[in-house]
């Protein structure tokens, strides 16, 4: 079957992609950050993530108060006042001038504004299908790439000063995005019941590898920044464009615990290979699991209603709060890096091949996650746009049927007009006589206010195509 191909603009609305302005924030002042900047190497990115991991662990105590944060306006205008001064401070010391005194105080404004930052992109990202996130993070991780390796070339004092205005633009698409028709009003449910412990598991046994195995090869192989980034989502999100009808979301969720195992095995031969090819076969299958994560999340949080602060600080706290556990241990038992020396630690091998096989059973035995969770999106095809319609269709239905209190065989009859049966087609299939067809599609007719078939088919495609974006 020949693949399918879109218009980006149509698959995701061209303000989503505004996420790769934060990324190209983080990256530029935290990550790999310009030595050209003195300011910058007065900074510290464990420190940041510390305050960042207590900021999202106070998201999971309050989200069940500040949900929808999208909606508030005090969070939409402190993620830039909080992010700003760190840059203005970056500009200043390009400058000339002495502002190291500010770093402290500056960083911890950062990671709030930062912490803010994810979870109002969160939100929205949680009203869009599971196609549509996967097209937004991966064009936003690698357009945020892009953006790195241009502003890099910049006159120290340009970089900077641009630097500082990414936040403001990340929130002004934040605002345009309001306009794509989206939901977000729902996502309010919290509690222990509501979080997916498989993915979170996963994440943790990730992270802590990641953070144990001390991998530190920013500019190549870091997990969020660097040429392997770009190498890793640009293709990916031209896949999923271009080739939709052939890209296999089962295929992407078996790429991460096989890339970390052949990073394992590339450390094992890394005395023979001369070369660090375990940093990025570990980072890649980090770098894909998170996106498999976030779609699942995402997914979890539109149809259940369950709030996105909530599931997004629970994995980013879980994620980090692992890592920089991984990193004190490699730390406190004295274990040198991975690549810093000729030969791995043996515990750092251990810990490798875990994550590997452990990663493979979480996710290849999905039962639990279709069976509790209802995720589809694994299904074979189901990044089609026709699996996508369908699934909005029959969210449409038990939305519908809910809102107007249908019955069930109403409700039955209602999914079947929809989708433009015959009546007696309809009474053939629920094993119905056609005039008892015909009584209960009058009787939706009537609790929906349309007089006909016509009627409801209209007012079920404009419902649809809104929230679709098509």
């Amino acid at each position: 079957m020949e693949g399918r191909r879109h218009n980006v603009g149509a698959v995701v609305p061209l303000p989503f992609f505004g996420l790769a302005l934060w990324r190209a924030w983080m990256n530029l002042t935290f990550v790999a950050p310009s030595e050209a900047i003195p300011f910058l190497q007065a900074t510290s990115h464990q420190f940041f993530d510390l305050v960042m991991l207590a900021a999202f662990l106070m998201g999971i105590a309050g989200a069940k108060f500040v949900s929808p944060l999208t909606t508030q306006r005090w969070a939409l205008a402190a993620c830039p006042a909080l992010m700003m001064p760190l840059s203005a401070a970056s500009f200043a010391s390009a400058a000339g001038f002495q502002v190291d005194s500010l770093a402290v105080p500056l960083t911890v404004m950062a990671s709030i504004g930062s912490t803010l930052m994810i979870v109002l992109w969160s939100e929205r990202y949680a009203g869009m299908s599971p196609f549509r996130v996967l097209v937004g993070l991966t064009g936003s991780y690698a357009l945020g790439s892009v953006f790195v390796f241009v502003m890099n070339g910049f006159y120290p004092s340009y970089l900077a000063g641009f630097t500082a205005l990414l936040p403001l633009a990340s929130i002004a698409c934040l605002l345009k995005t309001r306009s794509a028709g989206y939901p977000v009003g729902a996502l309010v449910r919290v509690g222990r019941k509501t979080i997916p412990w498989r993915l979170v598991a996963i994440m943790v046994l990730y992270s802590f590898s990641i953070g144990f195995s001390g991998i530190q090869l920013t500019g190549y192989s870091d997990t969020s920044a660097g040429p392997i980034q770009f190498l890793i989502t640009a293709p990916l999100f031209a896949a999923l464009v271009l080739l939709t009808d052939r890209v296999s979301v089962i295929a992407l969720q078996k790429l991460p615990p096989m890339l970390m195992a052949l990073g394992f095995v590339a450390v094992l031969l890394s005395p023979l290979l001369g070369a660090p090819f375990a940093g990025p076969l570990i980072s890649a299958s980090y770098l894909l699991y998170y996106f498999f994560v976030d779609t699942s999340l995402c997914d979890i949080a539109k149809r259940f209603g369950i709030s996105a602060v909530w599931l997004f600080s629970i994995e980013e706290a879980a994620s980090m709060g692992s890592k920089l556990a991984g990193d004190a241990l490699r730390t406190a038992l004295c274990i040198e890096p991975l690549g810093a020396s000729g030969a791995a630690s043996p515990y750092i091998m251990a810990l490798l091949a875990l994550a590997a096989v452990a990663g493979a059973l979480l996710l290849f035995e999905d039962r639990g996650l279709k069976a509790q969770w209802g995720i589809r999106f694994l299904e074979a095809g189901a990044l089609s746009p026709h699996f996508e319609r369908e699934t909005l269709t029959a969210q449409w239905v038990r939305d519908t049927a809910l809102a107007h209190r249908l019955s069930p065989r109403e409700e039955e009859v209602l999914e079947r007009l929809v989708h433009g049966q015959s009546m007696q087609a309809i009474a053939s299939e629920l094993v119905i006589a056609e005039g008892t067809a015909k009584s209960h599609a009058s009787h939706v007719y009537e609790k929906l206010g349309v007089r006909n078939r016509r009627e409801l088919a209209s007012i079920a495609e404009e419902a649809i195509t809104r929230v679709s974006g098509d």
